[in-house]
């Protein structure tokens, strides 16, 4: 079954506006073994807001400068296709109270996929 990755994002501001409440990081645990109980959940991890802007030659702070918004997280999840993922996605609390939002997409490429595969990515652009 092909598997998706929602990376979690919050407005900058959402911490210090007291949006992660703990009746929501409640919510969040049950969804999260909801989804785990049903073996569709892979991997799920909070990332710290310290972050680094990396790009040739050049790393920054950020991506402050570049985002309104922080990359809080990111979870992997198995789905028949992209629409039943974010169908999943959309019932995670922080999208359902308008908190935060996700951007879902398919992994296409793994560690083990064949080096042709990478390659066809690029003629096919």
């Amino acid at each position: 079954m092909p598997k998706f990755v929602g990376l979690m994002t919050f407005p900058r501001d959402a911490e210090s506006t007291g949006q992660a409440t703990e009746s929501g990081i409640d919510r969040y645990f049950a969804w999260q073994e909801e989804l785990r109980a049903s073996g569709r959940l892979i991997a799920a991890a909070g990332l710290d807001p310290e972050s680094r802007v990396v790009r040739a030659g050049t790393i920054t702070d950020g991506p402050f400068t570049e985002a309104s918004e922080i990359v809080a997280g990111y979870l992997v999840v198995e789905a028949a296709d992209l629409d039943e993922a974010a169908k999943l996605f959309e019932t995670h609390p922080i999208a359902v109270d308008g908190v935060g939002m996700f951007v879902v997409s398919e992994i296409s490429l793994e560690l083990d996929t064949p080096r042709e595969e990478h390659l066809s990515r690029f003629e096919r652009s």
